[in-house]
């Protein structure tokens, strides 16, 4: 424990008092009554709230505050991907085929039913083929449904479709959200990764190897992406699978998704932007008004009395202290906070000394600091 140190009369050269808060928590060193018959009994140093519903009160602890910036601290937002695949599916007519348009990788075809409620829809260059659809209006519909387009060299790509809202009969693909990493060219196969996900789950594939030099097909135990491109522009043909009860589950099949390439030459693929995290207001950053304080004395009545007052940790200190009199005491008219000993997001706010405390990256829940010390340095005495 820390020894007391007493303050006295400006008739004892040299003698100092020391107080010491550790922040977050009540406990406090404070001086000893004075023995100096000028001063005032029960003479102290309080670290005392500046501002706020409390201000003037003492203080049973100094928290850290972090000074941060708002900038990119906000809820992130999400980009999805562009739908790949949507269809509105006209009521069935038992006596006629059904004509549906058809929106495929940005461009529409219309396609017409090949008989009542076949379920296959083609024109002279695309087909749609549906799997068996539940005849229920009051259920959101989910369907699988094949795209082949033969002048793309696009066959039996097949997604998974959902039904917009009930009763709605617009059925658009499950987003997928792909980012494909590259590895560069070489006279070897390269390897691959494929960071694939939904709403409902993601995974993360390494060990995806091109199947020969330059195919542009990579595969692993499940997965198999075929980078591929059209009129200039790239694209991922996806097949993902598992084993269930000895039995291949097909989630995707070919399923062919438009991809932009992030920079020239970079090797990433991807098909929505990475997340832009929204900005904070000062309102939502700011700290309770406890976080500033000011110094106050008793026991000394004039300011006149005082040579220096010092404010340190373990790695910082200032005297740039003036007082007043207020009711009876001094008060420092500089209001102080503790700020961490390392980068800071943003400048410290205005008004405020800043002191530097020995902690990097504080919790403003549960602050940890060393002790603050408080020096009072009398008037030497007059010869």
């Amino acid at each position: 424990m820390k020894k007391r140190l007493y303050l006295f009369c400006i008739f004892f050269i040299g003698m100092i008092v020391a107080t010491s808060v550790v922040p977050g928590c009540s406990h406090r060193n404070m001086p000893e009554t004075v023995e100096n018959p000028q001063a005032e009994e029960n003479a102290g140093i309080d670290y005392v709230h500046a501002e706020g519903a409390d201000i003037g009160k003492p203080m049973s602890g100094l928290p850290i505050f972090t000074p941060q910036d708002g900038t990119g601290k906000g809820q992130p937002i999400w980009v999805p991907p562009a739908t790949t695949l949507s269809f509105a599916l006209p009521p069935l007519r038992r006596s006629a085929p059904r004509a549906t348009v058809m929106t495929y990788l940005v461009k529409q075809y219309t396609v017409i039913e090949t008989s009542p409620n076949s379920l296959v829809f083609t024109n002279s260059e695309a087909s749609l083929v549906l799997d068996s659809l539940l005849n229920d209006p009051n259920v959101q519909k989910q369907v699988n449904a094949s795209v082949t387009i033969p002048a793309l060299g696009i066959t039996n790509a097949t997604y998974t479709c959902l039904e917009t809202a009930t009763a709605s009969s617009v059925f658009e693909n499950i987003l997928y959200g792909l980012v494909f990493m590259v590895g560069t060219s070489s006279n070897d196969a390269r390897s691959a990764t494929l960071d694939i996900g939904t709403e409902a789950y993601s995974d993360y594939n390494n060990g995806l190897m091109e199947t020969a030099t330059g195919t542009g097909v990579f595969t692993n135990e499940n997965k198999s992406i075929r980078l591929l491109e059209m009129a200039g522009q790239p694209y991922l043909s996806v097949t993902e699978c598992y084993a269930y009860s000895n039995t291949m589950v097909y989630l995707l099949s070919n399923a062919v998704f438009f991809v932009w390439e992030t920079a020239p030459q970079s090797g990433e693929y991807r098909n929505y932007n990475e997340s832009l995290p929204t900005d904070l207001s000062e309102d939502d950053l700011k700290m309770g008004d406890f976080t500033s304080w000011r110094i106050k004395i008793t026991g000394i009545a004039d300011t006149s009395l005082i040579s220096r007052v010092t404010i340190s940790t373990t790695v910082d200190s200032t005297s740039q202290i003036t007082f007043s009199k207020v009711k009876g005491a001094l008060l420092s008219d500089q209001k102080f906070i503790l700020i961490p000993d390392g980068d800071l997001e943003a400048e410290p706010p205005q008004g405020y000394i800043p002191i530097r405390s020995d902690v990097e990256t504080p919790s403003k829940e549960n602050p940890k600091a060393d002790k603050v010390f408080v020096e009072v340095i009398p008037l030497k005495q007059q010869q």
